[in-house]
């Protein structure tokens, strides 16, 4: 008898929380989607589609990152482009403790860079072979970096240029 009167209150007690909702749907009326997908979602096809306001492809932040990175590294440590400068040093006072951070120049804290992993992806190396791409971020991140309006000027022994991390000037 004990024990039927603990099923009993087990029993009763263990819905007294829950409530009983439905809408009247049934799986076999839910609204399916008949757009397959292709292809992940970081891949330049994708990407093609991002347009700015300015009308220009919109380049993922993850991409510009990987590119940060690199060129960052190539002020404190020898250049690992394709046409390095044989007679690299660095451009910076102090290589070791002065190192330029990307706060240095993003100063807005809107996207931390160094917050976002170094990836090699398919992506990455479409924007690479786009010489107009890389020259572009390039002449953008050193006016940057020699420019008294950012931190990053003040870590330096002198002006860079493109020669400081290539063997030729990529930039025609």
């Amino acid at each position: 008898m004990r024990r039927l009167i603990l099923i009993a209150l087990v029993c009763s007690g263990c819905s007294q929380n829950m409530e009983d909702v439905s809408s009247g749907e049934r799986l076999e009326d839910a609204i399916t989607s008949t757009r397959a997908v292709e292809a992940p979602l970081a891949t330049p096809a994708v990407f093609d589609q991002m347009v700015s306001d300015t009308g220009e492809p919109e380049v993922p932040p993850f991409v510009k990152a990987y590119f940060m990175h690199m060129w960052v590294e190539a002020l404190y440590g020898v250049p690992a482009n394709n046409n390095p400068n044989p007679d690299w040093t660095s451009p910076l006072l102090d290589p070791v403790d002065g190192r330029v951070w990307c706060t240095d120049c993003h100063v807005s804290g809107q996207i931390d860079f160094g917050n976002i992993p170094k990836q090699r992806v398919p992506l990455v190396d479409q924007y690479e072979q786009d010489h107009e791409f890389m020259a572009g971020l390039m002449r953008k991140w050193v006016a940057r970096l020699n420019s008294s309006d950012f931190g990053a000027s003040a870590k330096l022994s002198g002006t860079v240029t493109c020669l400081t991390c290539h063997a030729t000037n990529p930039d025609p």
